[in-house]
Formats: structure tokens, C-alpha cells, sequence
């Protein structure tokens, strides 16, 4: 047991010297959990939130159905999202904006 808690130790802080087959092994360890890893694990959920797009950029808009008109604008400026739902606002100087949630 006393060896275990060394081992651990050992690990922990790093305490092996550079070369030995124990720092190798460390070091494999890292840059297979770097590499193998999914990329979910390191997916920014900064895409996650909403995006605020104005009507007067993307033009004429079926307001029935903006989705399409919005996916196409988005994809144009290199935010190529799934949309979950969208939300229209007007502001105070009638200009319409939409609210774009993604998934």
C-alpha cells in the first residue's frame, strides 16, 4: 500500500526525473489524452449562444418563414449554426432585428 501512495505522489508532483521510463510513460499518457480525446471534450459553447442579425443586412425576408433567409445570411458570414428558434424584435427606431438561438 505504501508503494501505491508513493507512486501517486510521485505523479502528482510531477517528481520523476526527466528521462526515466516514468516520465516517458507521463508524458505518452498526456499526449494520448490530447490526441485521443473527443473533440466534444474541447468544444467551446461560446457558438451556443444567441446571435443578433438585422433585418436591413440580410434583405427580403419571407416573414412567414424567416429561417431559410437567416440560415443563408449566416452561413455567408461564417457562422454556420443549426437554429433551434428564432425571435423577432423591434427597436425603438423601428428597425427589426432577429434573435437567433442555435442548437
Amino acid at each position: 500500500m505504501k508503494i501505491v501512495l508513493s507512486t501517486l505522489k510521485k505523479i502528482l508532483f510531477w517528481s520523476y526525473e526527466r528521462g526515466s521510463w516514468q516520465y516517458d510513460v507521463m508524458c505518452v499518457l498526456i499526449l494520448a489524452f490530447i490526441f485521443f480525446s473527443p473533440n466534444l471534450m474541447f468544444h467551446s459553447r461560446a457558438s451556443a449562444r444567441p446571435l443578433v442579425v438585422r433585418a436591413s443586412e440580410i434583405g427580403t425576408i419571407d416573414e412567414r418563414n424567416p429561417v431559410r433567409a437567416i440560415q443563408v445570411f449566416l452561413e455567408r458570414t461564417g457562422h454556420a449554426v443549426k437554429i433551434s428558434r428564432i425571435e423577432k424584435a423591434e427597436d425603438s427606431s423601428g428597425d427589426i432585428t432577429y434573435v437567433v438561438y442555435p442548437k
